[in-house]
């Protein structure tokens, strides 16, 4: 198997098993620091103001997915 096909077949299991944050939000693949995470897709945008600080408070799921070392090989 292809480190490509891998990495889809990873990525596609992931949001199989973890479709939605505890929020309710979507999740999505994110880049962050050269790792690859599984997260809600509010992080990806915090909201400004009181909306963005009860967000805060409630906190979002985020998954490891590969390590920047990893994801570098």
């Amino acid at each position: 198997m292809s480190y490509t096909t891998a990495l889809i077949s990873l990525i596609e299991r992931a949001e199989s098993a973890y479709p939605t944050c505890h929020c309710g939000q979507a999740m999505a693949v994110a880049e962050r620091d050269g790792a690859l995470w599984l997260e809600c897709v509010t992080l990806a945008e915090p909201a400004p103001g009181f909306v963005g600080k009860v967000r805060s408070i409630f906190g979002h799921d985020r998954r490891l997915l590969l390590a920047a070392e990893e994801l570098a090989a």
